[in-house]
């Protein structure tokens, strides 16, 4: 079992930092509700809540204590959080499904995939967005080395021991990428070391789209954030991309 989530307000905090990058949806579609699967706390619904009154909003999460924090934040007429997978489908309305850092968690606690996919799917609404991390399998080649070494010198070692005991050695570029994604979690490092950020690579993941969706936008690209702190901590820019922006849109006819 995954390690709970030791301190709450450091982790929702740090999600809260890329927060302007999550609603990069706003301006590209339009729609009467949105679901965020895998809501957290809360903040990124509260945001839209506030910004977008207009629209309804269900915040969905399995984890009853984010839940509770949710509620306790929010007091908005047009905002339910919820528990309760029957509330995400039970509205009409034309809706978007926003998958925001839910993909890689869901393949990293080796859930029930392909009955999530089916739900995704199956749900039909107008738009499903994503946007969360996402390499390319292009990041699988060796690491450059000046890279490495400038972590080794100045990361904590025993830290470093147990990233490569469960991810494999830093030379290899899929694990100092994977690395420069989790360092900065340190509150929570027992959970994050766990968790694989980078479980499914975007060429696997276009090919599970159905037909009755095409991508309406889509972009590849280094988070400024995570390039940012990675700099400041080893002086190093991230030289692969690291996240995904993708809106998916129902189509209105059949495709043969």
């Amino acid at each position: 079992m995954e390690p709970p989530i030791k301190d709450f307000v450091s982790y929702n905090e740090k999600m809260k930092k890329t927060i302007i990058d999550k609603i990069f949806f706003m301006d590209k579609i339009e729609v009467e509700r949105i679901v965020d699967f895998g809501c957290a706390d809360g903040a990124l619904i509260s945001f839209l809540a506030n910004m977008f009154p207009e629209i309804e909003y269900v915040g969905y999460d399995i984890d009853p204590k984010m839940i509770e924090l949710a509620n306790e934040k929010s007091n908005l007429d047009n905002v339910l959080f919820t528990s309760d997978i029957k509330d995400i489908n039970s509205n009409k309305k034309e809706t978007a499904l926003l998958l925001s850092s839910v993909i890689h968690e869901v393949y990293s606690q080796k859930k029930d995939i392909n009955g999530f996919w089916e739900s995704v799917w199956g749900l039909d609404f107008k738009y499903v967005v994503i946007r969360d991390m996402m390499h390319s399998r292009t990041m699988n080649r060796p690491s450059n080395n000046i890279h490495v070494a400038r972590i080794r010198q100045v990361y904590d070692p025993v830290k470093i021991n147990q990233w490569e005991s469960q991810w494999g050695t830093l030379e290899e570029n899929w694990s100092l990428i994977h690395f420069l994604l989790t360092f900065t979690y340190e509150e929570n490092w027992d959970r994050e070391l766990r968790e694989n950020y980078l479980p499914i690579n975007l060429e696997s993941l276009l090919n599970l789209i159905p037909n009755h969706y095409y991508p309406k936008f889509f972009e590849h690209y280094t988070l400024p954030y995570i390039n940012q702190i990675s700099e400041e901590k080893f002086g190093i820019q991230i030289p692969d991309r690291t996240h995904l922006k993708l809106i998916l849109e129902k189509r209105s006819f059949n495709v043969r």
